[in-house]
Formats: C-alpha cells, sequence, structure tokens
C-alpha cells in the first residue's frame, strides 16, 4: 500500500489501522490498484498493489484559478459525523491545496437490535505546494497530519487510545525532448504514535472464577516510523519506453506492553512485543513498454536486497526460537505482460509474473501476540528463520465496449481470471511446547512457519450498461478458492462468492439521481477448520441512495442502507474475543449530506 508512491506500514501490531488508514477519503483524488504482480516498479513485494494519490491541481496557462469544496454529513444510526473543507489553486507556476476534515461516530445497532461498540474520533489535515520554475521541472511539498482518538475494535482483546500519524514528502519531476524523457526523484518520512487500552473490555471488570479474578489495566503504546526515498529515470524512443529506478524504505516498529492490578497499580509484567525491530530494503528495477501493431508488450525485472534485525528480545522469545534476529536476503522478481486490440470492441490483457514478499516484523518477531493471520485472538510466536514468500501468477482478462459512446446502448464489459501458487507460503500451525502469555488467551499458542505451498485460481465479471440517457445498470461477480497445501485445507480469510447490481435513474436534466443496490455473498463453508476460523451465512443487503444538484455549487446526498435492517457479517469480520460470536455490520442507516463546490 502507498500514499502518493510513499510507503506507509501500520502502526498497531495486531492491527488495528491498514496501511493507508490515516489518509481521509476527501483528501483523495485518485485511487490506483494493480491486482497481481504487476506493480514492480511501484516497490518491493507487491503482489498486488494500491496507492491513493491526493489531490494535485493542475498547473494553468491562466491566472491564479481558486476552487474550494466543503461539505456535511451525518448518519443516524451510529450518529456518524463526517465534515470536510478544503481549498486549491493554480497558475503557470504555483499550485497548492490545503485541507482538512474532523469524523465521530458512536456505538451502532445491527439489524438484530444488538449494540456494536463502535466510537471513534478523526481529525486530519493535509497539504501541498508545488512549484514550476521552467516548463520541464516541478517540484511538490506535501504532507498530512492525523489524529485518532477513543476508538472500539470489537473484534479485538484491546480498544485504541490514539493514533497520531505525521507524514511529508518531497517529489521533483523533470520532463524532457531528448534522450532522457524523465527524470524523478522522492524522499518521504512516515511517522505513527500509537496507544492501546482495555478499559472498556471485561478484562477491566473483575470476574469471580476468571483467571485472574481481579480487574486488570493494559498499557501497550507502539511506533512505526518509515523514511525513503525512489528514483527513476526513462527513455522514450518511438514504439519503445525504458525505464530504470530504485527505491529504499526502513521501517522501525517498536512496542511494549504493561499489566497491571487495576486496583492498586501492581504491575504484574512488563513485556516487549515489537522489539525495536527494523526491516530495511534497497531494490532496483528496469522495466520496458513495447507498442507492436495492436499489441502493447511490457516487462518488469527487479532485485531487492533486504536486512532484517530486532534488540530488546525477551529471554522467552530467545529460549524458543532458533537462528541470529539478524537475518539478510536478496530476492528477485519478475512479471511480463501485454493487452492486443483484438477488434474494435474486445481487448485481451494476459500476465504472468513473479512476486517476492518478506516476512513482516510481526512474523519475524512477535512474542505471543495476536494477529489478524487468525480470527481468534490467539497468540502467535514469530519466527526470525522465515523464508520470504514466493508468488507465480497467471493472469487472463478481456474487455468488450459496445456502442457508439454516446447516450444510447454503451455496455461495458470487463472479465478476468486468475491462478497463483505461493511457495514458502507463511502460515500458522500449533505448537504445543508454547505456554500462553494472558490467560484470558486460548490455550493454544501458534507459531509462524514456512508452509509448502498455498494455490489460489478465481476471478471476476463486472457489466455496465446505459440503457439511455434516464437509465443505466451495472453487476459484478467475483469469487476466489484458495487451498493452504501444508495443513490440507482452505487457506484462512477467503471471502464466498459476492457481487452486487445497481440500477441508476436520471431525470431533471441529469440534476437528480436515484439508485437502487443490491449486495449479495453466498455461506461461506469453506473454511480453516484447525485454526478455528468460522462458517458464515450468505446475505443479501439492499441499499437506496439519491443525489441532486441544486444550484450555486450547492448538492444534496441522502442514502437509505440496509433498508430491510438485516442482520449479517462479513466473512472477513472477526467474532468478538470474549464472547466468540462474529461482529454484525450495521442495520438500517439512513444518512444525509450537503457539499458545496466553487
Amino acid at each position: 500500500m502507498f500514499v502518493d508512491g510513499t510507503r506507509t506500514f501500520a502502526a498497531g501490531p495486531a492491527r488495528m489501522d491498514s496501511n493507508i488508514s490515516h489518509v481521509g477519503s476527501h483528501s483523495a483524488q485518485s485511487l490506483r490498484v494493480v491486482k497481481g504482480p504487476y506493480a514492480l516498479a511501484w516497490g518491493a513485494g507487491t503482489l498486488a498493489a494500491l496507492d491513493i494519490e491526493t489531490i494535485r491541481p493542475n498547473f494553468t496557462s491562466d491566472d491564479f484559478q481558486w476552487n474550494g469544496s466543503l461539505g456535511v454529513l451525518y448518519g443516524d444510526n451510529a450518529s456518524n459525523l463526517d465534515a470536510h473543507a478544503g481549498v486549491w489553486g493554480s497558475s503557470d507556476r504555483f499550485r497548492f491545496y490545503v485541507g482538512g476534515g474532523r469524523r465521530d461516530g458512536d456505538d451502532y445497532q445491527a439489524g438484530d437490535g444488538s449494540q456494536v461498540p463502535a466510537d471513534y474520533e478523526s481529525t486530519e489535515t493535509r497539504f501541498r505546494f508545488g512549484f514550476r520554475p521552467n516548463e520541464n521541472l516541478v517540484i511538490d511539498a506535501s504532507g498530512g497530519y492525523q489524529e485518532q482518538f477513543d476508538l472500539d475494535y470489537p473484534g479485538r482483546l484491546l480498544d485504541a487510545t490514539y493514533f497520531y500519524a505525521r507524514s511529508a514528502a518531497i517529489d521533483l519531476n523533470w520532463n524532457g525532448d531528448g534522450a532522457v524523457s524523465e527524470v524523478y526523484g522522492q524522499f518521504y518520512s512516515n511517522r505513527k504514535d500509537h496507544r492501546m487500552n482495555n478499559d472498556e473490555k471485561p478484562t477491566a471488570q473483575p470476574a469471580a472464577g476468571r483467571i485472574p479474578p481481579f480487574a486488570i489495566a493494559v498499557d501497550l503504546p507502539t511506533e512505526s516510523n518509515t523514511q525513503g526515498g525512489r528514483f527513476r529515470l526513462r527513455f522514450d524512443r518511438d514504439t519503445t519506453e525504458w525505464s530504470f529506478g530504485t527505491d529504499y524504505y526502513r521501517v522501525e516498529q517498536t512496542a511494549s506492553r504493561t499489566v497491571s492490578r487495576r486496583s492498586n497499580g501492581f504491575v504484574l509484567f512488563e513485556d516487549v512485543v515489537w522489539p525495536d525491530a527494523e526491516v530495511e530494503n534497497l531494490g532496483g528495477w528496469g522495466q520496458g513498454v513495447w507498442s507492436v501493431g495492436r499489441a502493447r508488450l511490457g516487462a518488469t525485472v527487479r532485485v531487492d536486497e533486504v536486512d532484517a534485525s530486532a534488540d530488546d528480545l525477551s529471554p522467552f522469545y530467545v529460549a524458543n526460537t532458533s537462528g541470529s534476529p539478524n537475518q539478510s536476503e536478496t530476492n528477485v522478481s519478475a512479471a511480463v505482460s501485454a493487452t492486443i486490440d483484438v477488434d474494435e470492441h474486445w481487448s485481451l490483457n494476459v500476465g504472468v509474473g513473479r512476486a517476492v514478499r518478506t516476512a513482516t516484523v510481526l512474523e519475524r518477531f512477535s512474542d505471543r501476540f495476536p494477529s489478524t493471520k487468525f480470527q481468534l485472538a490467539a497468540e502467535f510466536m514469530g519466527n526470525p528463520l522465515l523464508d520470504p514468500e514466493e508468488s507465480l501468477e497467471l493472469d487472463v482478462g478481456a474487455r468488450g465496449v459496445f456502442g457508439d459512446g454516446g447516450s444510447l446502448g454503451d455496455l461495458v464489459v470487463d472479465v478476468e481470471v486468475f491462478y497463483r501458487e505461493i511457495d514458502n507460503y507463511i502460515t500458522v500451525v500449533p505448537d504445543s511446547g508454547l505456554s500462553r502469555r494472558l490467560p484470558l488467551s486460548p490455550p493454544t499458542v501458534y507459531r509462524y512457519v514456512n508452509g509448502s505451498q498455498a494455490t489460489y485460481f478465481g476471478g471476476e465479471l463486472m457489466l455496465r450498461h446505459r440503457i439511455n440517457g434516464a437509465v443505466s445498470w451495472r453487476g459484478s461477480l467475483s469469487y476466489v478458492h484458495a487451498e493452504d497445501e501444508a495443513l490440507d485445507e482452505p487457506a484462512l480469510g477467503i471471502a464466498p462468492l459476492h457481487g452486487e447490481v445497481g440500477v441508476r435513474f436520471h431525470t431533471l436534466g441529469q440534476r437528480l439521481w436515484i439508485d437502487l443496490a443490491t449486495r449479495f455473498a453466498d455461506r461461506q463453508d469453506r473454511v480453516a477448520a484447525s485454526r478455528f476460523e468460522q462458517e458464515t451465512p450468505g446475505y443479501t443487503v439492499y441499499n437506496l441512495a439519491i443525489g441532486l444538484e441544486i444550484a450555486g455549487g450547492w448538492s444534496l446526498n441522502a442514502a437509505v442502507e440496509n433498508l430491510s435492517d438485516h442482520a449479517y457479517a462479513d466473512h472477513l469480520n472477526s467474532p468478538n474475543p470474549f464472547t466468540r460470536m462474529r461482529i454484525l455490520e450495521i442495520g438500517r442507516n439512513a444518512r444525509v449530506g450537503f457539499t458545496y463546490g466553487f
């Protein structure tokens, strides 16, 4: 996961945050997704890749142009409030963006009437300042700050006290008409502070018969800091494009856990979760793109040097692992792909690629700490000798476009299938020789290991059809089948067959639209039973939304989500670690919002 091309990692050892959860949606201008190992020029380990591009105004040849927007959205079920504002502008030499937002919410009611803890507060600001001293060179400075407070995590043993995320980057881009067509460089820093607590969990209250029967207090501060940079050269020659680049990142992660008796503050134990761990990756790559008749061909080769290390390891970790915590590896990835225009309607794309992913800090150095590789809050032991995962994938897809490009009969069909094999698959197995750290954890402790292989295959189908100027419809369907060959059972955390069908109506000269959609998922009974993954029933959910452009830059949007107030859970939702019941999604939710732009 990337933000404006910068590498960013989660701050929570138990994965309370995703790598990109500290960038608000209102700051995003575009989202690039590469499915499969075809983003090797982006960075190391890109079995698949996602890059959020924040707002970047275009330079203009006119006088300075100003733009801005503000909006507010409210949802009644969880009292969700989402407010944002931003202003941006540009001329032929300067551009800027400054914006921010505030979001908060309370517990929500699921379709069965139960209350799900869901409190959160989030405030964010982002900026970008660009300077073009001449027609060839652009210099951009960008960054942001976000803070989140009092976040409920019903699927975790702990809640979040806070997140503080700070990011900054400098980009230099030169474009020319000579032998070298582009020179690009970037330097960046992402810093995240995080703290966890159990203040609103059952462990914060005494309970007779439990071990321990008294209330405990858990305090878990963490840091996850990343610094890096990248450099790229591009050469254009008629129908051929060559690019060469290098990139580097260093992620430093630390976390410590203190468990004390809540009544008097007596410390029961202190331990290290992330033991001053560090992973460094220096990579280099080369890429060629050729246009030949109706075909466009591409090939990329990448080599990465990885160094991992950790200090302040616990005596238990040292006694129950083998090998030095300081490890180095050289990883080679490569991919080739082709897009062919078959005729005026159909294009075909095919690709094959190998991507190598190094083990994470948690997989290497965890000392009996929970992981999102497991739906239950079990404890996991790291393994410093993990080999990197080696993935080989074949993709075949086709796109069909029918219609005249006007208002009638436009139909777009996208279909893709893939097959993937992952050697040295990093999985987890029970280890009866390990004792659990917390008495409330499941009795079995699991160890990260390299399995023999995992296999994945699946695909997706997407349709979009504009019947006329007033009516359009869409549909999608996707499915993945995965096996963990080492354990002879399905791989963990695979969503079932799911899809969406929707229809949209336009009227009042396109100023008013009404959208009715249904999301559905099949039952998932292919689960990793030996690792206590639970089956999930299927569901169907209906949503209704409307939008209206009023006047003077104002617009209204409103929706009712989960119209039937259905009680359901996605298969990837975690169970509550104390009740073992899977966490349900939000019930019926009415929301309304206004936006203004100029």
